[in-house]
């Protein structure tokens, strides 16, 4: 399966690449950057100058829960998503009777059951990037059985297998398919590439399916060609290596399904290797890989641990920093509060802590109104904001999925003034005042002399320059305080 590999955290911040030889550690279940690829796998990770990150599902070990919760490391992650699936099973290749079926089931159950918390998807929530939290919002776009020939060995072929495919031979398959199918590709599009008994796949030397992975996930591409996907090799003909532990659905896809969501999971969290894993490298699906929690029932074929729409599957637990352990559902959340901030006023852009409880997945910060920009959930009871440009004095509000937290006193937005146009001009001269917290302004001067002017909105007014002023500063007196312009404004 594809839990991504990750590289180390310290190394990650500047370039990342996989250390070869620990990626073949069997038990190794950490996501690693192989130089010239963008996809991850298990191992303990590397620095290479310059590298690209892999991201895969390690082959069947001892649970390694790598250090610590994830951090989170500046870059996007997808705040809803849309799978798609590309079987590859050209003419004389075989998956089972139902394999295709249920597949395509598992993803439209995942997306039906969007917004739930009853699920390991529901996890993911408590992640989130500059823009927001991550919303459980996936969407299932269809599939398609691509019957063309495999082209020449990608790589050697090994442990009996008929075909051995290179990443770069993957990603041709994927890329040919989106164009014919008229696919979207993009930061929210996955790509689910499956491929038949029979087939292995290397992602480098040494580095292959059922030996040292079980799946991975990665991206290609930039801007309009970025194309996200996920390596998905018939884990059912290595059961030993990759599963599948219960088969609740009598299929071969049972043990696919398990990786799917491995990889599933740490693309939503970390889509470009760039936002999410833990200081040894892990993502979230890496940290629990192979460890399923209890059982919630039995079918004919075997035990189900997940009950997503209308299906029942047998899928490894998701990551939570918010309880610091591998978990099978992210529970019910409950209703934010708001216990205490700090500091209680100031001006644009003063970073402020937020107290209370229940905070996790947090969607918006706003400031009397203004949503913030750029806001950090640190943990469940605490978030750290920036008072936006367009902030007045108000209450603070918090917005989760369990419902809106709303202080009990006023955050108070002094005025300050960032610039102003022109710099210079005669008596009568229109200025535009740019800065924050002009609600409510009662006088604006030039050199101390009080002009006429207009609130145009929290963070702009237009004044006239008066007659008798001079060359000097402008002030803007509002109930918060007085704001003082960086520069003074030249009388001509």
């Amino acid at each position: 399966m594809t839990f991504g590999l990750r590289r180390t955290p310290h190394a990650l911040v500047f370039a990342v690449v996989v250390l070869l030889t620990a990626l073949l550690a069997p038990s190794a279940l950490a996501s690693h950057r192989a130089a010239g690829t963008t996809h991850k796998t298990s191992g303990s990770p590397a620095v290479v100058p310059g590298a690209m990150i892999a991201g895969r599902v390690p082959v069947i070990g001892a649970p390694d829960l790598g250090s610590g919760n994830l951090v989170y490391h500046g870059g996007p992650v997808m705040h809803t998503n849309t799978a798609y699936a590309i079987y590859w099973i050209p003419s004389g290749y075989t998956v089972s009777a139902n394999y295709k079926t249920v597949i395509d089931g598992f993803l439209q159950n995942v997306a039906a059951a969007s917004g739930s918390s009853s699920n390991v998807y529901a996890s993911d929530t408590q992640y989130y990037d500059n823009n927001g939290s991550i919303a459980y919002n996936s969407t299932f776009a269809g599939s398609y059985t691509d019957t063309a020939s495999f082209p020449a060995n990608g790589c050697a072929l090994y442990n009996g297998l008929t075909k051995c495919l290179s990443d770069s031979q993957l990603q041709a398959e994927i890329t040919k398919v989106i164009l014919a199918r008229g696919w979207t590709r993009g930061p929210t599009s996955l790509f689910f590439l499956f491929t038949p008994r029979g087939v292995g796949s290397c992602d480098s030397p040494g580095s292959c399916a059922f030996t040292t992975f079980c799946a991975y996930h990665g991206y290609y591409g930039s801007g309009s060609t970025l194309t996200m996907y996920a390596n998905q090799p018939y884990t059912a003909q290595f059961k030993a290596s990759c599963g599948p532990m219960q088969s609740p659905n009598g299929d071969d896809a049972d043990g696919t399904i398990n990786v799917v969501s491995h990889e599933h999971n740490e693309a939503i969290t970390d889509p470009t290797l760039s936002a999410w894993w833990d200081n040894a490298g892990y993502e979230n699906g890496d940290k629990c890989a192979w460890i399923f929690g209890s059982p919630l029932g039995s079918t004919q074929y075997g035990q189900y641990n997940q009950v997503i729409g209308t299906g029942k599957y047998y899928l490894q637990e998701e990551w939570s920093n918010a309880s610091s352990s591998c978990v099978q559902t992210y529970g019910s959340i409950g209703a934010p509060s708001i216990s205490s901030f700090t500091p209680t006023q100031g001006t644009r852009g003063t970073l402020v802590t937020i107290n209370g409880a229940n905070l996790s997945g947090a969607t918006s910060v706003t400031f009397g109104g203004a949503a913030a920009t750029t806001f950090t959930v640190v943990s469940g009871s605490k978030i750290t904001a920036k008072v936006p440009r367009l902030a007045v004095t108000g209450p603070i509000k918090v917005n989760t999925p369990g419902g809106t937290a709303t202080s009990s006193s006023n955050f108070v937005v002094k005025p300050k003034i960032v610039s102003f146009s022109p710099a210079s001009g005669p008596v009568g001269t229109l200025v535009t005042i740019q800065g924050g917290g002009f609600t409510g302004a009662t006088a604006v001067s030039f050199n101390g002399v009080p002009a006429t002017f207009t609130v145009v909105t929290a963070a702009k007014i237009t004044a006239k320059v008066p007659f008798g002023a001079g060359t000097g500063l402008i002030t803007i007196a509002t109930p918060a305080g007085l704001a003082t312009s960086p520069t003074g404004f030249t009388v001509t």
